[in-house]
């Protein structure tokens, strides 16, 4: 005979995702607003001013583990244009499904490997260029976090 009620593990997992329910939902949409930007707004995947392909060239000479492959995408222009819509994609797919609530923990993945991407593709730029750092360990404690609570379960 079980100690605690039948439901009472649902009901835990309930209240973390309760209590988590804004984080999920503003890192959704710090995902999904990049999509938003990158390609709804203003097609920052063209080669003109804006183009989101320059900041590779910003992180290269600072990035931690990931530097032979960021020197290969900015030689090789059409793969990083490749890269960028696809990275782009799963930004958007990322963010929407956290937005909905759906597939909670496997999206959690998803922003864990997005941030840790952005961490070690900017490497340290300095005190004076702090966004992807400060992206970068918000999304490794928020999908952190959004892994172990999940979202609000259905009944």
């Amino acid at each position: 005979m079980p100690a605690f009620p039948q439901n009472h593990g649902s009901s835990s997992f309930r209240l973390a995702g309760t209590f988590t329910l804004a984080l999920r939902l503003v890192t959704g949409w710090t995902y999904f607003s990049a999509f938003w930007r990158r390609l709804v707004l203003e097609n920052k995947l063209d080669d003109g001013a804006g183009y989101v392909g320059e900041k590779f060239n910003h992180f290269l000479p600072h990035a931690l583990v990931v530097k032979p492959a960021i020197e290969y995408l900015v030689s090789h222009a059409g793969v990083l244009w490749w890269f960028m819509l696809l990275f782009t994609l799963i930004e958007a797919l990322v963010g929407l499904l956290l937005l909905l609530g759906f597939f909670t923990r496997l999206m959690s993945l998803g922003v864990l490997s997005l941030a840790l991407g952005i961490l070690l593709g900017a490497g340290w730029l300095g005190t004076t260029c702090l966004d992807e750092w400060q992206i970068g360990v918000l999304g490794v404690a928020a999908g952190f976090t959004l892994m172990l609570t999940g979202g609000v379960p259905s009944r």
